[in-house]
């Protein structure tokens, strides 16, 4: 293809939301052309094939996950970052999501102890009895807004009982998620952005600062208490990572959930002749979550640094180059996926890549599905189907997890 033919392809992620749904086309585009494409409006490579993203997820590249080496926060002087945004600045690139190995290892051995199925499992009832009386309380209203009316206060009241936390903190959940997301899931996030993801953040460590504290000295049956307990090899979580861990687990446990929730529910209503199936499948639930996760692209992508200089595909990847591993393109790509663009619940999704492979698979993953397939089988078996009355779709300005700003609906009820 002619270079700039090529440099028609480029897509400048800052208006990825402005593109809703077609920005899948694009990167579709892009995966077809160059599998390792370097877009001169990111100043990184685009990686987009299945195969590719799943290498780049594996440990075997040179790819580092510390990505705030990166200018993340250019917006404000690297001098005034201490005083000004000392907690994003100093606690973020310690995060799971943002550590490598040894690092990495040691927390996420320790996360998935105090995160195991059991516990979630344990849960399933509460969610199941939470959602139920969501849908009833919103049965008989002629306008209902998803994401706050119902899809909220369902992944909301979840996580905060597994973590421990009272819920009378619901209510916060919104701010802090949307403060933390434009700080660190979008494009050159302004220096008003910044000192908003800071307070927010602020708000978070001293509440859970003080949760910690008191399971040091009461244990419960809940996550902090497992972060609290937690030893591998006689090494216990520091309170900076419990907390670090506390606030990932609080915002990817409940704000991606959310827009998954919301999003599948728009798309189902494209589909209602797939309504049906889902009734008739009960046993077959968690096949509806993965594909429905695989087809709206909540998960969109995730960023790497190349820690040395590597070969790809024939292209010269350098030191400190940004690798934006493009999870929507990954899940949309036809050699492992046939008329990847439709909506299949008996697809074979083992090739799926929406929880992120390899060393950083999503510690929260079971709870995600557990929630989404309790969600779906109640809403339709109570509802015939879903109208959705939203004029103009808009999407949040994430290029990392995407989700809608809104979306009213009407629950019809059942014949």
């Amino acid at each position: 293809m002619p270079l700039d033919a090529m440099d028609n392809l480029d897509v400048d992620f800052s208006q990825m939301p402005a593109l809703g749904n077609s920005w899948l086309s694009r990167l579709d585009a892009i995966r077809e052309a160059d599998p390792v494409y370097w877009s001169k409006l990111q100043r990184g490579w685009i990686i987009t094939r299945n195969a590719d993203v799943v290498e780049g997820f594996s440990g075997r590249l040179p790819l580092s996950a510390a990505r705030f080496e990166a200018s993340v926060f250019d917006a404000i002087p690297a001098a005034e970052r201490a005083a000004r945004i000392p907690l994003l600045d100093s606690s973020i690139p310690n995060w799971i999501i943002n550590a490598d190995a040894p690092s990495h290892t040691r927390q996420r051995g320790l996360m998935v102890r105090a995160f195991s199925r059991q516990i979630v499992e344990s849960l399933r009832p509460f969610a199941r009895g939470n959602i139920e009386a969501i849908l009833e309380e919103v049965s008989d209203r002629d306008l209902v807004e998803m994401n706050e009316d119902v899809a909220r206060v369902i992944t909301g009241k979840t996580i905060l009982r597994l973590l421990g936390v009272p819920p009378e903190y619901l209510p916060k959940l919104k701010g802090w998620a949307w403060a933390i997301a434009n700080s660190l899931g979008t494009v050159n996030p302004s220096a008003e952005t910044l000192l908003a993801g800071e307070a927010a953040l602020a708000e978070m460590f001293d509440l859970f600062r003080e949760e910690i504290g008191k399971r040091r000295k009461q244990p419960r049956e809940d996550v902090f208490t497992g972060l609290v307990q937690a030893v591998d090899g006689g090494v216990r979580l520091t309170e900076d990572e419990m907390i670090g861990s506390s606030v990932v687990l609080l915002l990817a446990g409940h704000d991606t959930t959310l827009n998954s929730l919301t999003m599948g529910t728009e798309a189902i209503s494209r589909r209602p002749d797939l309504i049906p199936w889902i009734r008739e499948n009960p046993d077959q639930i968690n096949a509806v979550v993965v594909e429905l996760s695989r087809h709206i692209a909540m998960a969109s992508a995730q960023t790497r640094l190349a820690a040395e200089a590597f070969d790809w595909h024939g292209k010269a990847i350098a030191k400190g180059d940004l690798i934006f591993l493009m999870i929507a393109a990954a899940n949309r790509d036809p050699r492992q996926f046939k008329n990847p663009e439709h909506l299949d619940f008996t697809r074979n999704n083992q090739a799926a890549v929406t929880f992120g492979p390899g060393l950083h698979h999503c510690v929260g993953h079971l709870l995600a599905k557990m929630q989404l397939g309790e969600f779906f089988k109640a809403l339709f078996e109570k509802f015939e189907s879903v109208t959705i009355l939203e004029r103009e779709i808009k999407f949040v300005p994430s290029f990392t997890f995407r989700g809608l700003e809104k979306l009213d609906v009407k629950f019809n009820p059942r014949r």
